[in-house]
């Protein structure tokens, strides 16, 4: 008995995985001679028996199906390191790691995306929807571009302005509300609101303005996402404050887009650590995510001015 070698647990995990000494043979490019033999001295290093061979086939036994697992649980990290060198190996270009909040990969990213798949069409884009100030500075930030809202400060990455907006109010269509176009803090009192939550740093700014003017709305829904919010300004529920980037996102909706007299600021922000090597498809795509945040401030710009009251139907 004494301690496995590389080799025999890869001659025991293959003919685990395909269940044949024929299979782990061709699996491994090698003989079934050669296989058999390798599992009886495997047999002997560990000192018990693997396989019970009924009817010129083999069954693995109980200890068999355990040590299994810990061999699989063990190349798990190995099979993800492989995974990775075949990712690379097959993009001819690079890797673009974007980490972002998900109201950015639905109503922001898609857009600039395509153009940048455009002038860089051998990129593998991989997008984790987290928010990239969870991250810890000390182990590294692990994406090259990182999207959030507001302002940001980090001795550890870059942080570049993307796009300024201001909040704006979604109401559902045909709502009394949607014959002002620029509604006071004074016009929500006793109205049904559907709010963020309650820890969402815009919704705390959004209950300072209502405190401020003595107004208290019907908060009855809360949630934590603007998207989730818009649907349910769609379906009637009530009036809401969102970032305007999910808000336009809904003009085909039955939902009305109106300015708020209190500016709240909404700003785009994205981060670049400053200990990762530059990627060239990531400063496209910041490009291009300018480009796309001032298109939209214009688009919301008309949409404020231009929409008649009452313009959407139910």
């Amino acid at each position: 008995m004494g301690e496995l070698n590389l080799r025999q647990i890869e001659v025991f995990r293959a003919t685990m995985k395909f269940g044949t000494v024929t299979a782990a043979a061709a699996a491994l490019a090698s003989s079934q001679p050669t296989i058999t033999r390798e599992l009886r001295r495997l047999e002997d290093t560990v000192g018990f028996l693997l396989f019970e061979r009924r009817r010129q086939r083999l069954h693995p036994t109980a200890l068999a199906l355990k040590l299994y697992h810990e061999v699989q649980a063990s190349f798990i990290g190995l099979d993800r390191i492989n995974a990775c060198v075949e990712g690379l190996r097959r993009s001819y270009d690079e890797i673009l790691y974007i980490a972002t909040l998900p109201a950015f990969a639905q109503n922001l990213l898609p857009e600039a995306l395509r153009r940048l798949m455009g002038s860089h069409p051998h990129v593998s884009v991989r997008i984790d929807t987290a928010d990239p100030r969870n991250q810890s500075p000390i182990s590294g930030f692990n994406f090259d571009i990182g999207l959030v809202e507001g302002s940001y400060s980090s001795d550890n990455a870059e942080v570049v302005t993307v796009g300024s907006f201001h909040q704006v109010c979604v109401l559902p269509a045909g709502h009394p509300l949607s014959e002002k176009r620029v509604l006071a803090p004074e016009d929500f009192r006793d109205v049904d609101f559907i709010s963020l939550g309650e820890n969402d740093p815009f919704r705390m700014q959004i209950d300072r303005m209502f405190d401020e003017a003595g107004v208290t709305p019907k908060m009855s829904i809360g949630t934590q996402s603007a998207n989730a919010v818009c649907e349910m300004v769609a379906c009637g529920l009530g009036v809401a404050i969102v970032n305007p980037l999910t808000a336009l996102s809904y003009r085909d909706k039955p939902v009305v887009i109106r300015a708020i007299s209190h500016r709240i600021s909404f700003l785009v922000s994205a981060l670049r650590p400053a200990s990762r090597p530059v990627v060239n498809s990531g400063e496209a795509l910041l490009g291009h995510l300018v480009a796309v945040c001032d298109e939209r401030a214009k688009l919301l710009e008309k949409v404020l001015k231009n929409d008649p009251p009452d313009a959407r139907r139910r």
